[in-house]
């Protein structure tokens, strides 16, 4: 073989082993952006104690600032009474603004959480007891969540209600029937429809929904929703008020108290929720 054949040999040998390492890096390549999670690479969290039986008022210590985008504050309530948030001092500031809160007017010794989503250093938890206590625990991840909930009430966020349960209750005249009730420690009873059903015309009176403290409604202690009844009211009356139980630890039990001089059926669409 001469030396032109022998040169050409190895240049086609050098350019099909060329080819080939071409060919096993594209191969690697591939696998490599299939081995992708979405582009999540991973998700830092973290878990810290807030308060302990905290009876005063007092304002946390600064969580930890990792770029955090949600954060929750988890908290035991103990016959609580008071507020508890959210509060943030912006940077070259030294005035909390409070960005999410709860705010206990009865006694509460249920568990809860308020969630905040979005990036704040300087961030904490300031709460005001007027009376028993609750320990709180702060998690985050470095996600998002979403920075406004589904729904707000007084003790902070919460998503809408889902009331799947139903049922039917005769209170005779003069009478207090028991409408729903039976819950364990943490739920809350909410009613998110109810409906009166006279049977004749009533006379001049009241109809009143109570929350007591056992089954038979011997000692009902909050009212939440009256009516007065008369000759001309219609033969049925819906409840337009969600009721839900004050004081999930005290007065679990839904009651009717009927003075409209004749015996009535009130049906209810109602949930037990934990931790409300």
């Amino acid at each position: 073989m001469d030396v032109s054949q022998t040169f050409s040999t190895v240049v086609r040998r050098t350019a099909i082993g060329l080819v080939l390492i071409a060919l096993v890096a594209l191969v690697q390549t591939d696998f490599q952006v299939h081995a992708q999670n979405a582009g999540n690479v991973g998700i830092y969290t973290r878990e810290i104690p807030v308060f302990s039986a905290q009876s005063t008022t007092v304002a946390s210590a600064f969580f930890p600032d990792f770029g955090f985008g949600c954060n929750v504050l988890s908290y035991q309530n103990s016959g609580f009474i008071g507020t508890i948030d959210f509060d943030w001092i912006p940077p070259g500031t030294s005035t909390p603004i409070i960005l999410t809160q709860a705010n206990y007017s009865s006694a509460d010794s249920g568990t809860h959480t308020l969630v905040l989503g979005g990036y704040f250093p300087n961030l904490r938890s300031t709460v005001t007891p007027s009376a028993g206590s609750l320990n709180a625990e702060y998690t985050a991840q470095a996600n998002g969540c979403s920075a406004i909930s589904s729904g707000l009430g007084s003790n902070g966020a919460a998503s809408p209600i889902v009331c799947d349960q139903n049922l039917s209750t005769i209170v005779p005249s003069a009478g207090t029937g028991n409408i729903v009730g039976g819950i364990s420690a943490g739920q809350t009873i909410v009613i998110c429809n109810a409906v009166v059903s006279f049977q004749a015309a009533p006379s001049n009176g009241t109809v009143l929904m109570e929350w007591a403290a056992v089954v038979g409604c011997t000692t009902p202690l909050d009212a939440s929703w009256e009516a007065y009844t008369s000759a001309a009211t219609p033969v049925y009356i819906t409840i337009p008020m969600a009721q839900r139980s004050p004081f999930p630890a005290s007065l679990p039990f839904a009651c009717l108290v009927n003075n409209s001089g004749v015996s009535l059926i009130v049906s209810v669409s109602y949930a037990r929720i934990q931790n409300l």
